[in-house]
């Protein structure tokens, strides 16, 4: 296994845009907005966004499987995680064979609409984009730490909106992943305000924004995320694709 220098990182833009589904996050790290690791295995290239969602381009073989499970052990042990999007059937088998992993499926979806729909909060919140002082007040899980390394490098890189309450940040939707042709947008809610369609607003301004700037929304979610599959409906996203999302038992 060869770790590829950020300097060589451009070289692997042609391959990173073959990826079928989540190309958005492979092509982050390439053109550098975001930041990540290139590893050359024996037949393959696995591109690995700081979130922790690799990618491999090129059909990996056997031995290539065991060094990405290998891979997967070392970033836990460093307190990081790997799930590895396997788009490759035969590739697949060979991690099913593999008590150490557990196997399970991400969906993907595409923006149908020409603009984002319009969103009214509820009485006592406000839209506001994100910015230093609002970051730090974030409470949550998918927040923009989740897939960027500083929050001086997403303010710089990134964009995102909330939905405040009073002091609360109760809502947001941020770039988690940016390219030069499309952005992933994050979204998360507060528990307490969870049920009152905040996520929907946040998520209707960043679309716009993203529109705006000339690029395509996309979304991605865990199968099981039936909230952020409404979400995305709610917005005009359509399923278009799943895959295996693999990752340390």
């Amino acid at each position: 296994m060869k770790t590829v220098e950020l300097s060589k990182f451009s070289d692997y833009c042609e391959a990173a845009r073959t990826a079928a589904n989540g190309a958005v996050y492979p092509l982050s790290v390439v053109q550098k907005y975001q930041s990540g690791r290139i590893f050359e295995l024996s037949r393959c290239v696995l591109i690995w966004h700081l979130c922790g969602f690799g990618f491999v381009l090129r059909e990996p073989c056997e031995s290539d499987c065991a060094e990405i499970i290998e891979l997967m052990k070392s970033a836990r042990s460093e307190g990081r995680r790997l799930v590895y999007f396997c788009e490759s059937d035969e590739a697949l088998e060979h991690f099913e064979e593999s008590s150490d992993v557990v196997i399970q499926r991400r969906y993907f979806y595409e923006f149908s609409l020409d603009a984002a729909k319009s969103c009214e909060l509820p009485e006592g919140f406000e839209l506001r984009e994100l910015d230093g002082e609002l970051l730090a007040r974030m409470d949550g899980r998918i927040t923009p730490a989740f897939s960027w390394e500083s929050a001086e490098q997403f303010l710089q890189r990134g964009k995102g909106f909330c939905v405040t309450c009073g002091e609360k940040v109760a809502a947001w939707a941020f770039s988690a992943a940016v390219s030069d042709d499309e952005i992933d947008i994050g979204v998360e809610t507060a528990e307490e305000f969870r049920g009152n369609g905040l996520a929907v607003c946040a998520a209707a301004e960043m679309i716009r924004y993203v529109l705006q700037a000339g690029k395509k929304p996309v979304w991605a979610c865990h199968s099981g995320n039936t909230a952020s599959q409404r979400v995305a409906v709610k917005l005009g996203f359509e399923k278009i694709s799943e895959c295996a999302a693999v990752q340390l038992a």
